[in-house]
């Protein structure tokens, strides 16, 4: 059994976990208490609350496996930089607390830099992927690959399928994330002698405002009127975006293929109900598919089935994978301490999760396999993945 604690706002009870006993109530002193600072409203609240999801999960199946008695303390981050910053200052004032599930995006996550290197409390990111921001401090450890192990496995595989020459890039100007990956991006294309980046487009949303069509219509058409067109579209930006942008492309008549890292299965659904069809032929470089022929990742996936009716998205994987890492470091750890805990996750290598064998470099980030696929008939469908 385990416990979760209201600290400013939570909706966890709206999503009905079967067969899981949680209570609304203090720890107690047998207690590990885990903070998790994620949104659970505002733009990124969905995504919030499909990880938080994951997180449940996760404790349900492997607290009492590791027997270990676990309450979670959320905070809602809102999804923006100063509610990210005010719930890492509240977890930092608590007793007991030396870890915290979070941040989602890349730009929350270089917000809390600054205090994790002047407090002992760890973060371990499930979702932010820029390249260097773990190197900055030892406190933070982050489950998505970044964007430097995911984007020169996915440009040669991508290239191998699709035979790109001209090529434009899209990309938020508002994120860390997106900068970082259309950098990247860019950097990658130019060491191949054949594709030619024939139009590099930004676009920005203020923080905590969705991306509309007029946001992004005047750099759509400036794309889709080069000479010579576009065969291919490389789009870096937050999942909202990516809703917004590839249902705008399509109906003004764009033909190219979308190559979007991180492309979500939720926002592949999401598109293709705005606009259907309109995701069709998009290709992401990720991290896991539910299709893995990993034995993990099926009884995952089985579980989530059983326990919610659907099969699971990116986003709640993500929750689960990192509260699996992070219950091993409890396990393995002599204390339940900022230390202890701190070096378990460190120590962590070729350890069997859903998302294969799994490694912390030395800097904190995560180190497996990627996954680059395409979309046919609103799913994924992978494709092997090819060095250059």
């Amino acid at each position: 059994m385990y416990r979760f604690l209201f600290s400013v706002f939570f909706l966890i009870v709206s999503m009905g976990l079967s067969g899981c006993d949680v209570m609304e109530t203090s720890p107690e002193d047998t207690d590990l208490l885990i903070g998790v600072a994620i949104p659970q409203t505002g733009i990124g609240g969905v995504i919030g609350q499909s990880v938080t999801s994951g997180i449940h999960l996760a404790i349900q199946e492997l607290e009492t496996l590791s027997n270990l008695n676990i309450a979670l303390a959320f905070i809602d981050t809102r999804a923006t930089v100063m509610g990210t910053e005010d719930a890492y200052r509240q977890f930092i004032g608590m007793e007991n607390l030396p870890v915290i599930i979070g941040p989602l995006t890349s730009t929350n996550t270089e917000a809390i830099i600054p205090m994790l290197n002047e407090n002992d409390i760890i973060s371990l990111g499930p979702t932010s992927s820029k390249q260097g921001l773990s190197a900055q401090s030892e406190n933070l450890f982050r489950l998505s690959l970044t964007n430097d192990r995911i984007i020169p496995t996915g440009i040669s595989t991508s290239k191998a399928n699709l035979d790109f020459k001209n090529v434009a890039t899209l990309y938020n100007s508002g994120d860390a994330f997106s900068i970082a990956s259309n950098e990247s991006i860019v950097d990658e294309l130019q060491a191949y002698n054949d594709i030619t980046v024939v139009i590099q487009a930004s676009y920005s949303a203020q923080e905590g405002t969705l991306l509309s069509e007029a946001d992004v219509s005047s750099q759509l058409d400036n794309i889709l009127s080069t000479t010579p067109p576009v065969d291919a579209i490389f789009l870096s930006g937050l999942s909202p975006d990516h809703d917004v942008i590839l249902p705008s492309a399509y109906r003004k008549g764009n033909s190219a293929s979308f190559v979007i890292p991180l492309l979500s299965i939720a926002s592949v659904h999401t598109i293709n109900s705005r606009e259907p069809g309109a995701a069709e032929g998009a290709v992401t470089f990720s991290i896991w598919l539910s299709s893995s022929p990993n034995s993990l990742s099926k009884t995952f996936v089985e579980s989530y089935m059983n326990n919610f009716g659907a099969i699971p998205d990116d986003w709640a994987t993500r929750g689960y994978a990192a509260t699996s890492l992070l219950i091993e470091a409890f396990r393995r750890s002599p204390a339940y301490d900022y230390n202890s805990v701190r070096n378990s996750l460190a120590d962590i290598r070729d350890f069997p999760t859903i998302l294969g064998s799994f490694s912390f470099d030395h800097h904190g980030d995560a180190v497996y396999d990627p996954v680059v696929a395409v979309v046919r008939n609103n799913d994924f469908s992978a494709w092997p993945a090819m060095s250059k």
